[in-house]
Formats: C-alpha cells, sequence, structure tokens
C-alpha cells in the first residue's frame, strides 16, 4: 500500500497566507532604489501597497514585492520563506476609496496615514514566487487570485508565543512523534495552519530541518483546529473525543 498523500496548502494558498498577515516588504522598482513597503494586501487580482509621499512617482514602472515572511518566535534563522510578486504599479487617484475597500477586508493601521504622509499604489500580480527551506515553487497571477489565505493566519502569531511562553510541555509531546534522528535536536514551534503544526529541529552543527504533523483531518473552524492539536499532543478524550 502507498503511504499517504500529506495534505498542505498550496503554494498559492501559502502565498496567499504570507501576504494577508502583515510583514517586512520591500518595493524593487525599475530604475528606482529599493522602497520599504508601509503596508501590503492583496485585492482580488491586485496587490495593494503603500509607499510613503516622498517616493518616487512609480505609475507604469515594472516591479517586483519582496515579502519576508519572519517567524515570531526568536529562531536561530528567523525567516521561514520569502516571497516575490511581479507586475506593473499603477498610481492610484482616489486612496481614501482604495483605503476603504481595503479596511473592509483588513483593518491594517497603516491605512490611516493614506493621505497624510503616504500614498496607495495597485499592481496586478502577473506571477510569484514562494521560497523555503524545501525548494522554490512559482504561482500564477489566476492560481493565486484563485486562493485563499489560511483561515488561522491573523491568530498563528500569538498561538505560538503562547505557547512558547506558557506550555513547553507541549512543545515536548509534538517532539515525541518526529523521527529519532532528530531527537537531539531543539525543537521548536514553527508554524500552524489549517492541516497541522511546523516545528523546526535547530541543530548546533547540523542544518535546520523543518517538519509538518497532520492533523488527522482538515480544520475549518476553531473547534477543528484545537481538537486537531489536542490529538498530536496525545490528549484524545478532551473536548469530547473518544479513543477509535
Amino acid at each position: 500500500m502507498s503511504a499517504p498523500t500529506i495534505a498542505e496548502p498550496t503554494p498559492a494558498e501559502r502565498v496567499r497566507t504570507v501576504v494577508a498577515v502583515p510583514h517586512a516588504a520591500v518595493l524593487a522598482a525599475d530604475g528606482h532604489e529599493p522602497i520599504t513597503l508601509q503596508l501590503h494586501h492583496v485585492l482580488a487580482d491586485h496587490l495593494v501597497i503603500a509607499v510613503a509621499d516622498d517616493a518616487p512617482w512609480l505609475d507604469g514602472a515594472r516591479a517586483m514585492v519582496e515579502i519576508n515572511d519572519i517567524s515570531p518566535l526568536p529562531l536561530r534563522e528567523r525567516t521561514r520563506s520569502l516571497v516575490w510578486l511581479s507586475g506593473s504599479l499603477s498610481e492610484v487617484c482616489d486612496g481614501a476609496a482604495l483605503a476603504q475597500r481595503v479596511a473592509e477586508q483588513n483593518p491594517l493601521e497603516g491605512l490611516l496615514d493614506v493621505g497624510y504622509g503616504s500614498r496607495l499604489l495597485t499592481m496586478p500580480i502577473e506571477s510569484a514566487v514562494l521560497a523555503d527551506a524545501s525548494g522554490a515553487s512559482s504561482v500564477s497571477g489566476a492560481e493565486l487570485a484563485a486562493a485563499e489565505p489560511d483561515p488561522f493566519a491573523e491568530y498563528e502569531s500569538a498561538w505560538l508565543a503562547h505557547v512558547e511562553a506558557g506550555h513547553p510541555e507541549m512543545v515536548g509531546q509534538l517532539a515525541r512523534r518526529l523521527p529519532g534522528k532528530l531527537r537531539n535536536h531543539r525543537i521548536r514551534l514553527l508554524g500552524i495552519d489549517r492541516f497541522g503544526i511546523r516545528l523546526r529541529a535547530e541543530h548546533h552543527e547540523l542544518s535546520d530541518v523543518d517538519v509538518r504533523l497532520n492533523f488527522q483531518q482538515p480544520a475549518d473552524d476553531m473547534a477543528a483546529l484545537q481538537r486537531g492539536i489536542r490529538i498530536l499532543v496525545g490528549c484524545p478524550f478532551l473536548n469530547g473525543l473518544r479513543a477509535s
């Protein structure tokens, strides 16, 4: 019998998830020095970005946006992945109206500065590249437009910090599920999504190893996410569960 397929987010879903959460982002436009972005958001098949008012006029410029997916925990290597989005920039005439549309989906604090120190641009996303420890994946603009971010993306940072600070025994319970060759590594929480939990095995001499522990079923709400976590850490009778 063949091994079951490991369920995990598609590259397009992972890109959407990275873009949906505030991360450090830089704009590289043809003929200009790199510009640090004040916010970024995907609206349909367009990327909406904000730059300072004193940034160069960029209408029509070919550009690439780099987003650094940084772990909220103090890992040895905090970059979990990098995302590059490519397209052509358009300056926005009615920044207030576009800011309102973005706020309805994602009330980013930086939107309050639009018109008062920053301005908005849009960029149809022609292609995207996601790179992490396992390699790089290319995503088309159409694939990205059809994908959704992970439903638990906005809670991930708080959950990782909560477990790291208050429940270190949980990490030890998860570590028991890892291959024996990783037992002499320092096991750290790396991420969580609807499919499972990601761990990083850090070693003082060897390269870090990232491992995914999947839930029995993908989680579609917070209750299902909590059940999946409790099963992984070895508590099958909590939350109304019964041993099979």
